[in-house]
């Protein structure tokens, strides 16, 4: 061993603010010209082992090609590591885990000198992410006394809802979850090829993760997010807010801190069962050489080393995160029915077409939409079995529509014009006789079956009993603070080059072995 250590120069990379070690850095040793010599990476420990040479000055570049290169005096160099600074680009290793920490798919931009960077600003100092979801929670409605029992009823699940329901109340819980990086990290490794000098090598990517053309323009982390609740309208969810729905919940007693208990182990378990399956989606890297499939991103890897063979490995890209969910906030509402509308004609899709365009649930129908909004005449006054022109398509849309009618009501209710849907409500009245225009703000939370859910101004609205266990949450909120840690993938792979010896010295080695 004390042979081995005279032969070699032991460096031990480490992060610039902790000190700590860092692992996965590249480390290459440049020669006079400033062309790579020999290249290592550092070990779990930080350490990289670099053979000795008969120089006075030894080049060494730490990180990609953009770092720039540092210059030793080898008489300097002792038998003991020496520390050399990580670039700061380089996440941090988290604590307590055997995954490594991986660089970037493309090399960031040229990073300042030390000097010029504050000691401060570390990799985990980044502002995390808020994710925001709602929670509808009805009041049960109070059985007549006297009634007695009644036999078991049958469920139609392909009714369209009662018209005939009455007001009924309950509170809206607002969850956050913060999300806070941990850094990213090498995933499984998916393919690897080794390619001679001046090879090159064709390979797709075939990414099923990411299923939707407009999660194209997502971050993972709102996509995630979409898994764990539903936008109530679609694309309208940025115009009303930003807010995601979960499960809805009927409480039969007031006791409010055991549905936001139950909620926010909900929105836990949601999380790490949507992170999961994330995951679980297909990602693979084959050969492209011949025929590469239609929905494949390909890329092209070539070694441009004069005489070493290189190995090029791609990586799934992985994210760390710490998520805490927030004490969940209540607030009191009521829930107004509406009777659906008959939506389904050129004429109601005209007046409302702003809206259409934005909530159309089967995007394959827009060029549809788009035809008899741009129309004068073309399909007014069709009937459902009509001749008339376009005949097929306008079929296709308007039944479309129809089969989805609370979908698109709930839209128009909830994005069309405040003074028509002000005018509507000044016509309804509570239990107490009091326009509901007094009552509520004139905003749509949500929606539970054909009732929308509107705010109450005040809680003095509510049921006695309700208004008492609201009180008492309000007064004394439990202390939530649930934490844990969620894994996701990032689009595409990382692709790393290993360089193996020069291939004059393997022969030589192989012949002398």
């Amino acid at each position: 061993m004390a042979s081995s250590e005279k032969d070699v120069w032991v460096f031990r990379i480490v992060h610039q603010d902790t000190g700590k070690p860092a692992q996965g850095v590249p480390v290459t040793v440049l020669d006079p010209g400033g062309s790579p010599a020999g290249y290592w990476v550092s070990e779990a420990d930080g350490t990289v082992a670099i053979p000795r040479r008969d120089v006075a000055k030894v080049r060494l570049r730490v990180g990609l090609r953009n770092e720039e290169p540092i210059e030793l005096i080898t008489a300097t160099l002792g038998a003991g590591p020496i520390d050399l600074a990580a670039p700061t680009w380089l996440p941090r290793t988290p604590s307590g885990g055997s995954e490594r920490a991986a660089p970037p798919a493309a090399p960031p931009a040229p990073n300042p000198s030390p000097a010029a960077t504050p000691r401060s600003a570390e990799p985990h100092e980044v502002p995390g992410h808020v994710l925001y979801f709602q929670r509808l929670v009805m009041f049960a409605e109070r059985a007549p006394e006297g009634r007695g029992a009644t036999p078991s009823p049958v469920a139609d699940f392909f009714a369209l809802p009662s018209d005939h329901s009455t007001l009924r109340y309950g509170v809206l819980v607002e969850l956050e979850e913060s999300w806070q990086s941990l850094g990213v990290q090498w995933g499984e490794l998916l393919y690897s090829v080794s390619l001679t000098p001046g090879d090159e090598a064709r390979l797709a990517v075939l990414d099923g993760r990411w299923r939707r053309e407009a999660e194209a323009r997502e971050r993972p982390l709102q996509i995630l997010a979409r898994m764990v609740g539903s936008s109530m309208l679609g694309d309208l969810v940025t115009a009303l807010g930003t807010d995601l729905q979960l499960d809805p919940l009927t409480l039969s007693e007031p006791a409010l801190e055991s549905a936001v208990t139950d909620t926010v182990q909900l929105i836990r378990d949601r999380t790490e069962r949507m992170s999961s399956a994330l995951r679980r989606r297909p990602l693979g890297v084959v050969d492209a050489n011949h025929e590469a499939p239609s929905q494949a991103a390909i890329r092209t890897v070539r070694n441009t080393s004069p005489d070493r063979v290189v190995t090029f490995h791609f990586f799934e890209p992985l994210e760390r995160f710490k998520v805490v969910v927030r004490t969940p906030r209540v607030r009191p509402v009521i829930f107004v029915p509406f009777r659906l509308p008959n939506l389904a004609t050129p004429d109601v899709v005209r007046r409302f077409g702003y809206i259409f365009r934005r909530t159309l649930l089967d995007r394959a129908l827009q060029p549809d939409l788009d035809r008899l909004l741009s129309s004068d005449d073309g399909w007014s006054g069709e009937g459902k079995g009509g001749t008339g022109r376009p005949g097929g398509a306008h079929n296709r849309l308007l039944d479309h529509i129809e089969a989805n009618l609370l979908y698109y009501s709930t839209a128009i209710i909830s994005a069309g014009d405040p003074a028509s849907r002000h005018a509507a409500l000044a016509k309804l009245r509570d239990p107490s006789g009091r326009p509901l225009t007094d009552l509520v703000e004139n905003t749509v939370l949500g929606r539970i079956g054909n009732a929308i859910a509107l705010p109450l101004r005040s809680a003095a609205q509510l049921p006695r009993e309700w208004q008492d266990a609201l009180a008492a949450y309000t007064a004394r909120p439990p202390r939530v603070s649930e934490g844990f840690t969620v894994t996701i993938p990032h689009p595409g792979v990382w692709v790393t080059a290993q360089p193996h010896d020069p291939m004059q010295q393997a022969e030589r080695e192989s012949a002398t072995g």
